[in-house]
């Protein structure tokens, strides 16, 4: 399944989301991009949607506890503690992860202003 291009996006989906819970975003990006990058080569996967798949694991990641940088700057701006605001971010965090399995399973989402833009 790792060889086939929708186990590679399950791959790469998973490390930055795991990867973005715990350390800063553009540290994950510059440490993990150039370790996907042959994987993402030899499937022949589309360098648009894994670019638009990163960054919404990266968003998810970082709003995600217990370590997610988004929390941290949320807890700073609202002055809540830490328990308020991540007890309201499940539903958030839920529809993200449904957004990024209905681009794994139908890439077109992504591409369809960029195929319709560039014909």
């Amino acid at each position: 399944m790792m060889h086939s291009p929708t186990g590679v996006l399950i791959a790469i989906c998973i490390s930055f989301f795991v990867a973005c819970m715990f350390v800063d975003p553009i540290v994950v990006i510059l440490v993990l991009t150039p370790i996907f990058a042959p994987a993402i080569a030899a499937t022949g996967l589309d360098p648009v949607l894994v670019g638009i798949l990163i960054t919404l694991q990266v968003a998810i990641g970082s709003a995600t506890p217990p370590f997610g940088c988004d929390i941290f700057t949320a807890i700073a701006i609202f002055k809540r503690p830490y328990w308020d605001v991540i007890k309201g971010t499940p539903p958030f965090i839920f529809m993200l992860i449904l957004a990024a399995a209905l681009l794994i399973m139908f890439p077109q989402i992504a591409l369809f202003l960029r195929d319709v833009a560039f014909r």
